[in-house]
């Protein structure tokens, strides 16, 4: 007689002995380089994302720098314009109205102060007024002035420079 072989769909079900007849599964074909060439990929990922890091704190930096000398330009601006103030206005004293040209164009032209710093914070930084005035009419009196002060500040291979324009008057509006 002959005996036809049970299958067995699951080795749960089968008897004892029955899974050790059976043959061992097929190995799974060999990957021939794979690994290399995704090794490689993430090499060249990771150069690209570091190349990129490196040129943004770069410019980082360059920002900050430019930051902190645009502020101090910009101080330099103020001081200049807050010295010549107090020779235009004299304290106790009539208005100085001659330190600045009577006005002819759109902008001031004429330069009627500098300064140069040396004080911390400052050091490397200069100030240059310019200056025109305009007398009043009716129904107003008094002197109009318009003011541009300029800081720059020297930075080696740069300079920052930053402006400040003022409008003062001696008269009543």
């Amino acid at each position: 007689m002959f005996h036809k072989p049970r299958h067995y769909p699951h080795s749960a079900l089968a008897p004892a002995g029955v899974l050790a007849q059976q043959q061992p599964l097929a190995r799974p074909p060999r990957q021939h380089g794979g690994a290399l060439a995704v090794a490689i990929f993430i090499i060249v990922v990771m150069s690209i994302l570091g190349v990129a890091m490196v040129r943004i704190l770069g410019d980082l930096g360059r920002s900050t720098v430019s930051d902190v000398y645009g502020a101090r330009a910009y101080a330099a601006a103020r001081s200049g314009a807050e010295v010549f103030l107090t020779q235009l206005f004299p304290l106790n004293s009539a208005v100085n109205a001659s330190l600045c040209p009577e006005r002819v164009s759109n902008l001031p032209a004429t330069e009627v102060f500098t300064a140069s710093y040396s004080e911390e914070g400052l050091a490397n930084c200069n100030s240059s007024v310019r200056c025109d005035r305009f007398e009043l009419q009716s129904p107003f009196n008094g002197t109009h002035f318009r003011i541009i002060t300029e800081g720059s500040c020297d930075a080696g291979s740069m300079v920052y420079s930053k402006q400040v324009i003022l409008e003062a008057a001696d008269g009543i509006f």
